[in-house]
């Protein structure tokens, strides 16, 4: 059996790793409390009078709204900052309207929450007409659906929620500051390159994309799809939920582990 070729990247990737763990716990923990006071307000309107009716899940979307802009928004911007004072070696968080408007995006994505719910309540009360359910037992289902102890569904979702906007943190917040940082030393053509997680997990496409190669301000090009950086929100769903490969500014032929650098972000 021959022995694989020794990674050069590996350290970087190992301290990236600990960058993406670090986000995807502040991220994942957030989306999860905020969801589950949510889901509780939801259950109380939904079914707390005796009758079914879906369309009270609108009542809270300012409250869920609320609980994105000031609990989960915060803890990508803290990944975001963290990745820019490593690549920088700044204390001071990037203000620009490249950031504000990814930020943006962020929250955006993630307020359409209660759309989702109402669709499964809808579900399950199609799904009990059909089958001539009573109103009890639909009830009964709903209040199940709308519980994060009820089944997986909502902690799955908190995973894919925490790694799917962490790695597009880690990725904007390093290719914008690398981005910033040749502006400022007058580099008028960087390099980024692209570094897949090494193991089996890893989609075939992202592993095709490992150690490629291109200008900063131009995408990479993988399985089909251009992806301005790993998780890039604006890439097609199967090329950017669940991704774990990062990016790693590159200047002059030489790689910038920027990964060695103290981690200054908060837990």
């Amino acid at each position: 059996m021959s022995t694989p070729p020794p990674d050069d990247m590996l350290p970087a990737r190992l301290r990236a790793l600990a960058v993406i763990t670090d986000g995807e716990r502040r991220t994942g923990s957030a989306w999860f409390r905020s969801a589950t006071r949510f889901l509780d307000r939801v259950r109380g309107s939904v079914t707390g009078g005796g009758d079914i009716d879906p369309g009270r899940v609108s009542d809270h979307q300012q409250f869920w709204t609320e609980e994105v802009n000031q609990r989960v928004v915060p803890t990508i911007r803290q990944t975001f900052d963290g990745v820019f004072r490593r690549i920088t070696g700044r204390s001071d968080p990037v203000l620009d309207p490249w950031t504000a408007e990814y930020l943006n995006g962020a929250g955006n994505r993630l307020v359409r929450l209660p759309d989702e719910v109402y669709a499964l309540i809808v579900q399950e009360v199609e799904r009990g007409i059909r089958d001539g359910l009573d109103i009890p037992t639909v009830t009964q289902s709903i209040n199940q659906v709308l519980s994060v102890t009820g089944s997986q569904r909502w902690p799955n979702r908190a995973r894919v929620v925490a790694r799917t906007e962490t790695m597009g943190a880690v990725n904007a917040g390093a290719f914008r500051s690398a981005v910033l940082e040749a502006e400022a030393r007058g580099d008028v053509a960087p390099f980024k390159q692209w570094l897949s997680t090494d193991d089996p997990r890893t989609r075939p496409t992202h592993r095709a994309a490992d150690m490629q190669r291109t200008l900063m301000t131009e995408p990479f090009i993988v399985g089909g799809a251009k992806l301005l950086f790993p998780g890039d929100p604006t890439g097609p769903a199967d090329e950017v939920i669940n991704c774990r490969c990062t990016l790693l500014p590159i200047v002059l032929g030489e790689t910038i582990d920027w990964t060695n650098r103290g981690y200054r972000g908060t837990t």
